[in-house]
């Protein structure tokens, strides 16, 4: 594996942590700094934004199960080579 896919397994694991505004300054800035040089990163980081806001605007005054929050949580952090995301 190279640096740049290194990188980029850093920054998707601490993206949900990023986007929630989880994490300290420095980390912050430099996940930021990679999401802008990087598309396929800056594609996913929206994507799961995005499935955020929907899960919110959906979920908001509704218990959601809890299989379902489960559910959610490991296709969020899956990698694309994970054969249990099928």
């Amino acid at each position: 594996m190279d640096d740049g896919e290194t990188h980029c397994d850093e920054t998707l694991r601490e993206v949900e942590a990023y986007l929630d505004g989880e994490l300290d300054p420095s980390l912050s800035r430099s996940i930021s700094h990679h999401l802008s040089d990087c598309s396929p990163c800056m594609q996913r980081a929206e994507f799961r934004k995005h499935l955020k806001e929907l899960i919110h605007d959906k979920c908001a005054e509704r218990e959601v199960p809890p299989d379902l929050s489960e559910r959610i949580r490991a296709l969020l952090h899956a990698t694309p080579d994970d054969p249990t995301t099928t």
